[in-house]
């Protein structure tokens, strides 16, 4: 909710505290508060390690608020910490916080995003200069990261660039948030000539109605991208960019492209992460009004033939004939939660790990990825789950 609300655009403004103010008036008043929770298992996930403050301030180990998340392949956790204008750098396994990256002299705007680069090195990206600060890495901390002159992607147009992503060839894909597009760079940062992002439905319309998260699907050649603000995830074609026609989490009008029918988000989806064959997506939730939905992670099994009819009538219709296909599980109850970020393992840390950024919190959150793996089997074994 906090970075959705920095957006400018058709949507009123709305400040977060003023609506947590709100909200805390009309509980002391009485009025009752409303819960969406998803149709499917809830799945029982433990916290391994959590990271921040737990405030809004510029302590050391503070994120205010976490934002965009990256492991590197050494399994060290990267956040972003927008408002103090640094990149924090903590130890999922030894609970440490080991330093952070650049401070203000440097971040004048907000860091909300990292991708890691083939070669170890970091794109961090600034939302509000609209540039990307590229980082080598060197030997070990406090000064892992070297920063690598100068600025990307100054001038070149983005209306609101945030998200980012390489693939194994080192192709780098940003994301204009607000613009709905999204531009392909090759390794040396000069333009994909083959890269023809397709932005627009095929009754004009946007395709993306405020784009932030990003995930890479190599082994089925797809992209996805966040449709924030319709409560959907789109599949892109990865060579080409093309649409596939093709969404997750709710239902497209076959001829015109539009989105139909209840999302089975509560409101806004927000980061996106692959590992094994699970895409985990954020559901951001929804404070306003009277109405108080923690924000959670939905996990959708990409093996699935019904993956892109997961729509919440769909996976209500499912879950009522006790089957959970497609949409396979959640887990989490969070205060406007962002990022999302996975760690596959590695010789010496061979557990893979889930990060979450729970902005409302100013914390971030790990999970070990077996654990939640296991709680999908058991929500099988009770046939909840193909």
């Amino acid at each position: 909710m906090q970075r959705l609300m920095r957006y400018i655009g058709t949507k009123a403004v709305i400040c977060f505290g003023a609506i947590q103010v709100f909200l805390l008036l009309g509980i002391s008043a009485g009025f009752s508060q409303e819960q969406y929770n998803p149709p499917a298992p809830e799945l029982q996930a433990r916290i391994f390690c959590k990271f921040g403050a737990g405030k809004a301030d510029a302590s050391l180990p503070a994120v205010n608020p976490p934002d965009g998340l990256a492991f590197t392949d050494d399994g060290l956790l990267l956040a972003t910490d927008a408002l103090n204008h640094r990149v924090q750098v903590f130890d999922p396994y030894s609970g440490k916080h080991l330093g952070s990256i650049s401070d203000s002299g440097l971040f004048t705007g907000e860091v909300v995003d990292i991708a890691v680069l083939p070669d170890k090195g970091l794109l961090i990206s600034d939302e509000k200069s609209n540039q990307i600060y590229r980082f080598k890495r060197t030997a070990v901390f406090p000064a892992a990261f070297q920063l690598v002159p100068p600025p990307l992607l100054s001038g070149e147009g983005y209306k609101r660039l945030c998200g980012m992503a390489c693939d194994s060839k080192g192709r780098i894909y940003v994301v204009d948030g607000i613009a709905g597009q999204v531009r392909r760079y090759l390794p040396d940062f000069k333009p994909d000539p083959g890269w023809k992002f397709q932005s627009t439905r095929p009754d004009n319309g946007p395709i993306l109605n405020k784009a932030e998260g990003i995930a890479i699907d190599e082994s089925r050649g797809t992209l996805f991208l966040s449709s924030d603000w319709d409560g959907m995830v789109q599949a892109f074609d990865l060579e080409t960019g093309r649409w596939t026609g093709k969404s997750i989490g709710r239902g497209v009008d076959v001829l015109v492209g539009k989105p139909i029918g209840q999302s089975v988000f509560s409101m806004s989806v927000e980061g996106l992460a692959i590992i094994d064959d699970y895409l985990l997506a954020v559901d951001e939730g929804e404070i306003s009004g009277l109405k108080n939905y923690y924000g959670h992670l939905l996990i959708f099994d990409l093996r699935s033939p019904v993956l892109y009819e997961t729509s919440r009538e769909m996976c209500q219709k499912r879950m009522a004939n006790g089957i959970a296909d497609g949409l396979v599980g959640w887990f989490g109850s969070y205060v406007s939660p962002d990022g999302v970020a996975i760690f596959p393992g590695n010789p010496k840390h061979p557990e893979p790990l889930v990060a979450i950024a729970n902005q409302g919190s100013y914390e971030v959150l790990v999970y070990k990825w077996e654990e939640i793996k296991n709680e999908i089997t058991k929500a099988h074994k009770k046939g909840m789950a193909p």
